[in-house]
């Protein structure tokens, strides 16, 4: 009873993956120090946390547009004026943002010179010191990308269906080779709008090449083409997983001075994720293999049979949603 309770509580904490939950706001201020402030919230992001943007105590609003909807945001537009020194030199904080949330992207620019940050809930403000730091957006990109691998349960489920596939470690070190090429092929076409695919029909296409690797799992054929070309296999399907993190980057926003950073520091954080999750994995399996019997049969029949259903759910609840 209490394996089953187990099971539904796993089952029922996965079934959405990819919520980011990240908003963006975008302060410019001129050299009168009238300062316009563009907050976008993501309209898919139903569960967020209600966040209150604070400003230093002198800051009045000054002017408010009506709320808009534009490509997947709610945008709120308003100015300020914080004094004849405007922002420079205070602080901006975000009250509201819980541990599990992915944050608010901010972007201050005044004289064409741009401050950028991440701010969290264990960083939730940001110091406008009228400086640049590129280094810091892309540690903040690269964090992005492993909190995104790590929160998207289908691209780990397809990485550990290749772990268990893999006849040896070199056919997995090519098969995650090709994973990583062509994912980042996809990733960038899609970012910069050189193919553009519905995020629904590739979110379905993605939970079916799980359901594909699922069933070689269960019919344990080592001499399939799969098996065989295991690393031919996961480069085509590395190509839609690409789309999948592209969607993503476009929901949670680049700073338009700033794309050739942010996507390259994005893609690597998929990285750095993915070879963390991998070395976990080889390290359960490592022991788990010590302790059940026939553990070549009983582990791939129960994985398969698990990641099989889960991702044919979700392939069913991907399609009646287009």
């Amino acid at each position: 009873m209490l394996i089953r309770v187990l099971f539904l509580f796993v089952f029922a904490s996965v079934l959405n993956a990819h919520q980011t939950g990240l908003s963006y706001i975008d302060i410019k201020e001129d050299s009168s120090h009238r300062i316009d402030v563009v907050y976008k919230k993501p309209l898919s992001d139903t569960r967020a946390q209600v966040i209150y943007i604070r400003y230093p105590e002198q800051c009045i609003e000054t002017s408010r547009v009506p709320q808009t909807i534009e490509n997947g945001f709610i945008i709120n537009r308003y100015g300020l004026w914080c004094g004849d020194k405007g922002l420079t030199n205070s602080r901006i904080w975000i009250d509201g943002l819980l541990a599990k949330d992915r944050g608010v992207l901010i972007r201050y620019e005044k004289d064409k010179v741009v401050n950028k940050s991440l701010l969290r809930a264990t960083t939730p403000y940001m110091e406008i010191n009228h400086k640049s730091s590129n280094f810091e957006l892309f540690l903040e990109y690269v964090h992005l990308g492993v909190v995104h691998i790590w929160g998207g349960y289908d691209h780990l489920l397809f990485v550990l269906s290749l772990i268990i596939l893999a006849l040896n470690m070199r056919a997995l070190l090519f098969s995650i080779t090709a994973f990583t090429l062509s994912h980042s092929i996809t990733l960038a076409c899609g970012i910069l709008g050189i193919i553009n695919i519905g995020v629904p029909y590739i979110e379905a296409m993605i939970a079916l090449s799980i359901v594909y690797l699922a069933r070689e799992l269960i019919i344990d054929d080592k001499e399939s083409f799969t098996r065989k070309h295991l690393e031919a296999v996961t480069f085509t399907f590395g190509l839609l997983h690409g789309f999948g993190f592209s969607s993503v980057l476009r929901t949670i926003g680049l700073p338009q001075d700033e794309i050739p950073l942010s996507l390259f520091a994005f893609n690597v954080g998929i990285e750095v994720g993915q070879v963390l999750f991998i070395f976990a994995v080889s390290i359960i399996l490592y022991f788990l293999k010590k302790v059940i019997k026939n553990y070549d049969e009983n582990i791939k029949l129960y994985l398969g049979y698990f990641i099989g259903s889960l991702s044919s759910f979700w392939l069913i609840d991907r399609v009646i949603s287009f």
